[in-house]
């Protein structure tokens, strides 16, 4: 019974844990009554300049006026959620541009404060990484998955928020369109 293993390279600089060592944190015998707190996990991020830290306290990732930004599955009940599998089932046809453009007027109709709208409008093109990634979940269901590594075609990517910022579009658009029109 031995502790998690240490996740230190061999120059003992802080490596970047395996799946296997964040799986065994807070886990193993006694771990519900451990005289230390367990560790905590930071996500880090591959990008263009380099490994990003992201996660709480991290002080990088989402801005704050993104992070605000709430996210389908909060603003949707139970009871929505049914009629939204519903529809999926029987409206959708599961085209990219029409998943991205779906789940962006679930997401617009929801909202309670316009504000937020109007915030992810000014992000354009960038989507916030937590509801990005919220869609990629979503047009997931429809089969938008490749056979290969599990991995939605970048093609399909490109699509699926090409649909999401279109209807977000939309929705901005009636929102400033003078009333007289």
């Amino acid at each position: 019974p031995a502790a998690a293993p240490d996740a230190t390279a061999a120059g003992g600089a802080k490596g970047v844990p395996t799946p296997k060592d964040l799986a065994g944190l807070g886990r193993g015998p006694g771990a519900s009554a451990a005289p230390h707190p367990a560790p905590s996990a930071t996500l880090r991020w591959s990008s263009d300049k380099g490994w990003v830290d992201r996660g709480p306290g991290s002080g990088v990732g989402e801005p704050p006026e993104t992070a605000n930004l709430p996210m389908l599955a909060q603003l949707t009940s139970a009871e929505q959620r049914w009629a939204d599998r519903e529809e999926d089932i029987t409206a959708v046809s599961g085209d990219p541009f029409e998943v991205g453009q779906v789940f962006a007027r679930r997401w617009t109709e929801r909202l309670s404060d316009a504000g937020h709208l109007h915030q992810l409008s000014t992000e354009y093109p960038r989507i916030p990484h937590r509801i990005d990634g919220e869609l990629l979940r979503y047009a997931a269901r429809f089969g938008l998955l490749a056979h290969k590594d599990d991995q939605i075609d970048e093609h399909d990517r490109y699509a699926i928020r090409a649909g999401f910022w279109r209807e977000i579009d939309v929705r901005t658009a009636a929102e400033h369109a003078p009333a007289g029109e």
